[in-house]
Formats: C-alpha cells, sequence, structure tokens
C-alpha cells in the first residue's frame, strides 16, 4: 500500500460527487410502511447528524415519520479526579428540537414508549436486547462509519485512520438480536469507498461520514428497507471472503503513545491528525521519566532538520514494563522548534510540548530539561 506523507495543513473535507454519495440500496421498489413511531438511540456527534435528519423528515414528512423519541446514556464523570459531569452530546440536540428524552443506563426493566415500531441506533454503545427489538414491528436498523463487515467495533474511524485505509464508508444495517454490528447490510457506500484525504483530521472525517450516514438513513426508510424481506447488499463481505477481519475496538491512551521503534514522520503527523496530541516518556536531568505531549508534528526533509545535536532517552511503555530508547534530535533556538529522527530515518519537527505538571510550552523550552549533550 502507498502511504502519503501528511502535513498538519488546513485539512480537505471529503468532496463527494453525487454519484459517489448514492449508496448502494436494495434494488426492490419502495415498499410500503405503517407511519413510523421511531425510538432513536445515540450519543455523541456522529450519531447527532442522523438525529437531526430524522427530526427535518419528522416535521416534512409525518406520513413517514410519525414520532420520534431519543434514548440517551446519563452523564458521566470525566476530567481530573473525575469532578466533572458530562452529558452525551446527543441530549443536548434532543432537547433542542424539543424531543421526548429517555435517559437510561440499561433496557432492563424499561419498555418502549407505546406504539413504537421502529428502533434507530447510531453510535450508542448499549446493546439492544432482543426483547426490545421484538417489541417493535420493523425490528432495528444501526448506522455504522465502515464497509461492513470490515472494522465491526466502536470505533472504526479511529482505526480506519491508524491503519491508513485508503477508502472508508458508510453502511445501514439491521440490528442483530445476538451481537453488534453482524446485521443484514441493507444499503452501503459504493465500491470503493469514499477516499481519506491524506490531511484529513478525525472530525472533519467524523462529520463528512456523519452526512453521509444521516443522508443513507432517511434515503432507507423512504425506499422502505426497513419493511421485510430483507436484500442484503453488503459488496465488502464478497470482497474480504477470504481475509481475516479487522475488529475496531474502542481506543484509549495507549494508541496515542509514540512508538519508536515503529513510527515513520506519517505516522506522527496521522495521529496527532486523529488523537490531536500524541505522548511519550522522557527522562528529565534528574533520571526521572515525565510524560510529554507533542502537539502537532510535521515531517521535513533532514536540510530543515537544523540546530544543535542533543541526546534524550524515551520510554515506551508496555504494559507494566518499559523499554528505553536513545534518540538523536536537534534543537533549533532561532525557531523554537525541536526536531526529532523517527525510526527508518526521516525527521519531525515539533513546535509545542506539554510536559506533566507545566503548562504548554514552545518545543526548544519545554524539552530542556530532557536534553543531554552527546558525547
Amino acid at each position: 500500500m502507498i502511504r502519503p506523507s501528511l502535513r498538519l495543513v488546513s485539512a480537505p473535507r471529503l468532496r463527494i460527487a453525487i454519484a459517489q454519495r448514492r449508496c448502494v440500496s436494495s434494488e426492490i421498489n419502495t415498499r410500503a410502511s405503517d407511519p413510523l413511531r421511531i425510538l432513536f438511540c445515540g450519543s455523541d456527534a456522529f450519531s447527532c447528524e442522523s438525529l437531526r435528519a430524522l427530526h427535518r423528515e419528522h416535521e416534512k414528512n409525518k406520513k413517514l415519520i410519525e414520532s420520534l423519541d431519543v434514548m440517551v446514556l446519563p452523564p458521566r464523570r470525566t476530567g481530573r479526579g473525575f469532578k466533572d459531569i458530562k452529558e452525551v452530546p446527543c441530549k443536548s440536540v434532543a432537547e433542542h428540537l424539543g424531543l421526548r428524552i429517555h435517559q437510561r443506563e440499561t433496557f432492563r426493566g424499561w419498555n418502549t414508549p407505546e406504539g413504537t415500531n421502529l428502533i434507530v441506533v447510531v453510535s450508542f454503545g448499549l446493546f439492544v436486547p432482543p426483547r426490545i427489538l421484538n417489541s417493535a414491528k420493523y425490528g432495528g436498523l444501526n448506522v455504522h462509519p465502515s464497509l461492513l463487515p470490515h472494522l465491526r467495533g466502536p470505533a472504526p474511524i479511529h482505526h480506519a485512520m491508524m491503519r491508513d485505509d485508503k477508502y472508508t464508508g458508510v453502511s445501514l444495517q439491521t440490528l442483530d438480536p445476538k451481537v453488534f454490528d453482524h446485521g443484514i447490510v441493507l444499503a452501503q457506500t459504493p465500491s470503493p469507498g469514499l477516499p481519506i484525504p491524506a490531511n484529513a483530521t478525525l472530525q472533519n472525517l467524523t462529520e463528512d461520514l456523519a452526512k453521509v450516514g444521516a443522508e443513507m438513513l432517511v434515503k432507507g426508510l423512504r425506499d422502505g428497507l426497513h419493511v421485510p424481506p430483507y436484500a442484503d447488499v453488503g459488496w465488502m463481505t464478497e470482497q474480504l471472503k477470504d481475509e481475516t477481519l479487522i475488529h475496531a475496538p474502542k481506543v484509549g491512551k495507549g494508541e496515542s503513545q509514540i512508538s519508536w521503534l515503529e513510527w515513520t514522520p506519517s505516522h506522527f503527523e496521522r495521529f496527532v491528525n486523529i488523537f490531536n496530541t500524541i505522548w511519550t516518556q522522557a527522562r528529565n536531568d534528574k533520571g526521572k521519566f515525565k510524560r510529554v505531549l507533542f502537539l502537532d508534528a510535521e515531517s521535513v526533509p533532514a536540510d530543515d532538520a537544523t540546530g544543535r545535536d542533543e541526546e534524550v532517552v524515551f520510554r515506551v511503555e508496555a504494559g507494566n514494563e518499559g523499554k528505553d530508547i536513545q534518540k538523536t534530535v536537534r534543537v533549533d533556538d532561532e525557531r523554537n522548534a525541536f526536531y526529532v529522527q523517527a525510526a527508518h530515518g526521516g525527521w519531525v519537527r515539533v513546535k509545542n510540548v506539554k510536559v506533566d505538571g507545566k503548562t504548554t510550552q514552545t518545543a526548544r523550552i519545554g524539552m530542556r530539561e530532557f536534553l543531554k549533550k552527546m558525547k
């Protein structure tokens, strides 16, 4: 696979031609449906786009969507000491739209609103049990931001970018009563998928795929794809039939840790675009390791990596163990920059860092306590 070099410039949005945006879906003519009384289950920014689209359709076409209720998870504690309480974005969107909200952490002991005949789940995080699905005449639908069965799981956009996939897409599937992301694919972005721009950020790519998914969902409802019998139109299944399927589990801070033995300059750039910051451990002049966040990273030619040569000992954490890596660095006093050599050659320029316990500093200042003159 050709892996283009990524640079931290203003990231282009997905430019999707009208012909590209048309999803692969069932060839069956529009099927008659009862007016839909939908329970929408969502959480994050990706799901909010589908909720807005459903509400717009409800406002102008009540023969298709008669009512719309929203289920969200309770707020969770975040931040240092878990003192901050954070509501899921879908709740504020639902409040703004004047929709009835059900805030619960489980379906146990709860029944859907009377008359509910379709469950729509988009980036919800809670499994919908058979009891709830069976209570709705048309079962459930899910919008998933990958070309299923590729990248099943809760973080497909993260993993597509981390893998440096060249294409991605969206799938509209039925909800399986036993397993996440194993439903029948009712509509899917056409082959080969939507190109991932070389400089895409996670936020930009998520926003673009959310719009594609919302459009696919509403079009699917208009076409009656939620009405049995279902037709599986997923083309990626055939393409992956002889390959091991890739799962997309939740990502944590470990994924944004710099892998000094593996990362090329393009890895540094791409992972900053995904996680906003990347991090490592570095040994200071007192022999102690401290966590350092790189707030930016840019691949530069060797001739541009100017400055005085120094050494830094970094540590890569793996479980309860750590591996120390000594790297050649250059400090550019004139540009307040710090250059570090990546794996397999190539240089990366870092302009801003944040060391644990300190505020954001220029890389030249922030890295001073970790520098050791070369012998």
